[in-house]
C-alpha cells in the first residue's frame, strides 16, 4: 500500500519538488490510516497531508538556506585570506536561488490553501452561531422560513463585526423584507395558526411560494 501511496503522491505533487526521502516519510504516515486503493486519492489531499508537505518543504528550504549560508561564509573567509583573487569584494548575498524560489512558492501555495480552508470554516461556524441567535430573536408568530433563508443567503461577517452585531443587522433586514412581502397581514409558514381555516392558510402559503418562484403560476 505504501508504494501505491508514493506513486499517487508523486503524480499529484510532482511540482513541489519533494525529495524521495520526504515523500517516503509522508507515505509512511499516511499508510497507517489508508487500507483500500480507493481511499488513496482522498487521503493524500486532506489537511493532514498538506501539513506534512508544508513541514517537509520548510525543512528543505531551511537546509538550502543553511547550505547557502555555509558556502557564503566559506567564500568570505577565503576572500579575506586571498584578497588578490577577489574580483567582486561585495557579492550579492541576498540573491535567491532558483531552488529556494521554488520551495518558497510551494510553501506559499500551501499556506494560501490553509488560509482559505480556515476562512471557510470560520464563516461556517459564524453562520451557525448567527442562524441560531437570529432565530431566537424572531417571534414565532413572525417567523417565515423563506424570508429567514433569504436573509442569511451569502452571509459573511462585516469588517470588525461581531456575532451579536450581525444578528442585529440581519434582524433589521428580516423585518424589512417580511413587511415588504406580507405588509401587515398574516404571515404564511408561522408556527402558530394565523388563519381562520385550513383552506385559507394553504391558499396564502401557496401564493407566497408562487411569488418566490417555488410553485408554478396557477392556471385560470
Amino acid at each position: 500500500m505504501k508504494q501505491k501511496i508514493i506513486a499517487a503522491f508523486k503524480t499529484k505533487y510532482q511540482r513541489f519538488g519533494l525529495s524521495n526521502e520526504a515523500i517516503d516519510r509522508i507515505a509512511s504516515a499516511k499508510e497507517k490510516t489508508v487500507t483500500k486503493d480507493e481511499e488513496i486519492e482522498t487521503a493524500i489531499a486532506d489537511a493532514e497531508t498538506m501539513g506534512l508537505i508544508a513541514t517537509e518543504l520548510q525543512k528543505m528550504r531551511d537546509k538550502e538556506i543553511q547550505s547557502r549560508t555555509d558556502l557564503q561564509k566559506s567564500y568570505d573567509e577565503y576572500k579575506e585570506k586571498h584578497p588578490e583573487t577577489n574580483p567582486n569584494p561585495n557579492p550579492n548575498k541576498e540573491e535567491e536561488t532558483e531552488k529556494e524560489k521554488k520551495l518558497r512558492e510551494a510553501l506559499e501555495r500551501i499556506e494560501a490553501r490553509f488560509a482559505a480552508e480556515d476562512a471557510a470554516k470560520k464563516t461556517a461556524d459564524d453562520l451557525k452561531a448567527v442562524e441560531a441567535k437570529l432565530k431566537e430573536a424572531i417571534s414565532p408568530s413572525a417567523f417565515n422560513q423563506g424570508v429567514f433563508k433569504s436573509t442569511l443567503k451569502g452571509f459573511a461577517l462585516g469588517e470588525k463585526e461581531e456575532i451579536d452585531d450581525a444578528v442585529t443587522r440581519l434582524k433589521a433586514d428580516y423585518d424589512a423584507v417580511l413587511k415588504e412581502t406580507f405588509g401587515d397581514g398574516p404571515i404564511p409558514g408561522v408556527s402558530a395558526p394565523a388563519y381562520g381555516d385550513a383552506k385559507t392558510a394553504i391558499d396564502s402559503k401557496n401564493n407566497f411560494l408562487r411569488s418566490q418562484g417555488l410553485l408554478p403560476t396557477e392556471q385560470k
